[in-house]
């Protein structure tokens, strides 16, 4: 299955509710405030649910039940929750199932978290604003797999292709192969379908490293680098691996980003996991 399909797919996508536009402007205009979040989701009886099933998944640890919309706001913070809203209203689109890839949907989930968590902690010690910004985006830097997953399933071609990505390291150039498309070019396209942002879908156009920054998107610049630093050290191959964290490594002193607050938080997030 090629091109084509994939963008009918993403065209035919519903928009986001009301309720997760209303959440977007509130963070386009400034940093919210906890209780404006917490009245939005309330209102939206099937987003409160997405929410509070998604925070009480087991992966996060926590001894005991999330009950309400305001304990979940409170122990992810805004940020965590802004990712979490997007991440539930688009995948709600999907029927999800990544045999191609070998992972569950709770594997999926949880690969999504860490990358997230890694580009807020990093970047809060750096730059507030830019970890606030990459924190959403990394969330849902995967999201493309599920159109690419959904393809291959029907194509019958799972065995080939999981062969495929086990044999090459890079797993954007097997999704080409089979697709014409990887998944940082999917999510633009429906990151742009879906109105939001313009950082979400640009970022995503030159996420795939033989992509040239162009000048125009150069205040981007470092998100870019940092989300393709992200990826290297958390995919659905490896997570927070020896290999996996010398790719990352190898792209923060490229370009000169900051290796020892990269490491630090990794070296927390690891231990938290490993738990």
């Amino acid at each position: 299955m090629a091109y084509i399909p994939l963008i009918a797919r993403v065209n035919s996508l519903p928009p986001l509710p009301e309720s997760v536009l209303k959440i977007e402007t509130l963070y386009i205009s400034d940093d919210p405030c906890i209780d404006d979040i917490v009245k939005i989701i309330e209102a939206d009886p099937v987003l409160t649910a997405d929410i509070l099933a998604k925070v009480n998944a087991p992966f996060y640890g926590f001894s005991k039940t999330i009950v309400d919309i305001l304990q979940a706001v409170t122990l992810f913070g805004s940020t965590q929750i802004r990712s979490i809203v997007l991440s539930s209203s688009i995948n709600r689109s999907f029927d999800i199932d990544l045999a191609p890839y070998n992972i569950s949907t709770l594997e999926f989930s949880k690969i999504s978290m860490m990358q997230s968590e890694l580009a807020f902690q990093w970047y809060m010690s750096i730059d507030i604003e830019m970890a606030r910004n990459l924190t959403p985006i990394a969330f849902l830097m995967e999201t493309g797999k599920i159109l690419i997953a959904k393809d291959i399933l029907q194509d019958k071609k799972t065995e080939e292709f999981l062969r495929d990505t086990l044999k090459y390291s890079d797993i954007s150039y097997v999704e080409n192969i089979y697709t014409n498309m990887t998944t940082a070019q999917i999510n633009a396209i429906i990151f742009e379908h879906l109105n939001l942002n313009e950082i979400f879908y640009e970022t995503m156009k030159y996420l795939d490293v033989e992509k040239e920054i162009p000048k125009n998107i150069q205040t981007m610049k470092e998100m870019i680098i940092a989300l393709r630093v992200v990826r290297a050290a958390v995919n659905v191959h490896d997570q927070f691996s020896e290999y996996s964290l010398s790719n990352a490594i190898k792209i923060i002193e490229e370009n000169s980003l900051n290796v020892e607050a990269f490491t630090r938080v990794v070296k927390r997030i690891r231990r938290k996991y490993s738990e």
